[in-house]
């Protein structure tokens, strides 16, 4: 709907929290908000927004026929130890409409931390309809010049969850710990097959557990793509022989809905061991489709996902990305680039890891991939960062550009991660 038809109603009870309510018929989504309006009407507008706002048509509407379809407002807290410089640098103008909502803007900004409970009605178990209900159109609505959603928890039976997890990862492998090294097939545009089959080939056989396709790689035929697998496969099975150790290759799977089913049968048929997938390209709903076959672990890639999470004040929190993948099915998660550095925090690597291995019922812990110029030097850290021994790790410059060359690279690796 247009938030310029938004008009504050004669009974905001509608929209507020009661000890009628019941807290099983609804989940909790945190926002931090920085508002031209009075945080509660704020909080009202987006509840409003996001439900059912029009409650009363003559002859045809009253409020009563919404109660269980409204978005109720659980709590509103002032924020004031924060930093306007760093803050406010982020917020947009305001903008008003010819509604009640709008005229109530000030010129003055001020920051609001809120908690809404939506229905689960609202959401029917369908992954789409986070980003539609959760976020949608809050985004756009005037009074926010910033907008965050920082925490929201999905209940258990939302989505089939990792259909192997870490420990099914491990087993895959015949492994009872990690860390696992995969290694990125790099460069992910213009090497002719063969030359990356070797390379799969070589590092495999000198001590990485796995090898995945680059998600830049794209393939133009259905045909293609199985000459691409069959090559690849191949290759894993011969570093297999060589070693006298299990191997695992993840394909990439990024490709158009069109495309998925067929590509997905193949990848299976052909013996893939597992595929990567971008959800917030593809769509959300990629992850439990391909989850409830329980036939391959996925791969939640993080393309696109950064242009949601970066930036502080706007859009949503790494920790919302890693709960949400977990519950629609992904057996792994990318971390986020500065993860395992000491600026990221002790409280954003706590929150992340949580959400994703955390005991969950009946929902598996995911397993985290760490990405991005990772060394064997660095293992204390990441292992510290984790919390455990049970991550993977993408590596590709440090054994390409290593001076004694790929293979001795990839030894030296190896040798340093059994050593812990």
């Amino acid at each position: 709907m247009s938030s310029g038809n938004l008009v504050l109603p004669d009974n905001p009870e509608s929209f507020t929290w009661s000890q009628d309510c019941d807290p099983s018929r609804y989940i909790l989504a945190s926002y931090r908000v920085l508002t031209s309006s009075a945080g509660e009407e704020a909080a009202l507008g987006m509840a409003m927004e996001q439900s059912a706002s029009t409650l009363f048509i003559a002859g045809y509407a009253s409020p009563d026929m919404f109660d269980d379809h409204t978005i109720r407002i659980r709590s509103v807290d002032e924020v004031t130890d924060f930093s306007p410089s760093t803050l406010t640098s982020t917020a947009v103008s305001s903008y008003s409409l010819a509604t009640e909502v709008y005229a109530k803007t000030s010129e003055q900004l001020r920051m609001f931390d809120i908690c809404l409970a939506v229905p689960t009605l609202l959401l029917q178990g369908k992954p789409a309809q986070l980003l539609n209900v959760l976020v949608g159109e809050l985004p756009r609505l005037g009074f926010l010049n910033s907008f965050r959603l920082v925490d929201v928890r999905l209940p258990p039976a939302f989505g089939p969850g990792p259909s192997f997890g870490q420990q099914g990862i491990l087993e895959l492998l015949g492994k009872s710990s990690g860390p696992l090294l995969c290694r990125a097939m790099r460069p992910g545009v213009g090497l002719d097959l063969e030359t990356m089959a070797t390379i799969n080939q070589d590092v495999l056989t000198a001590g990485f557990h796995l090898v995945k396709d680059d998600e830049l790689i794209c393939f133009s035929t259905l045909e293609e793509y199985r000459t691409h697998l069959t090559r690849m496969i191949r290759a894993r099975d011969e570093a297999m022989q060589a070693s006298g150790e299990r191997k695992l290759y993840l394909a990439n799977l990024m490709c158009e809905p069109d495309e998925l089913e067929a590509r997905w049968d193949l990848a299976c048929s052909l013996g893939v061991d597992a595929v990567l997938v971008a959800p917030f390209i593809q769509g959300l709903g990629v992850l439990p489709t391909l989850a409830k076959r329980k036939q391959l672990p996925l791969l939640a890639h993080n393309s696109f996902a950064d242009l949601i999470t970066r930036n502080p004040g706007w859009g949503i929190d790494d920790a919302v990305l890693c709960h949400w993948a977990r519950h629609l099915g992904a057996d792994w998660f990318v971390t986020p680039g500065p993860f395992t550095s000491a600026d990221f925090g002790a409280e954003r690597h706590r929150s992340i890891i949580e959400a994703a291995t955390s005991p969950g019922g009946d929902v598996l812990a995911m397993m985290p991939n760490l990405q991005g110029g990772k060394h064997p030097e660095g293992l204390p850290i990441y292992r510290e960062s984790v919390g455990s021994d049970n991550f993977m790790l993408i590596v590709a410059h440090w054994v390409d550009s290593h001076p004694q060359g790929l293979k001795h690279a990839a030894r030296v690796f190896r040798e340093a991660v059994d050593a812990i």
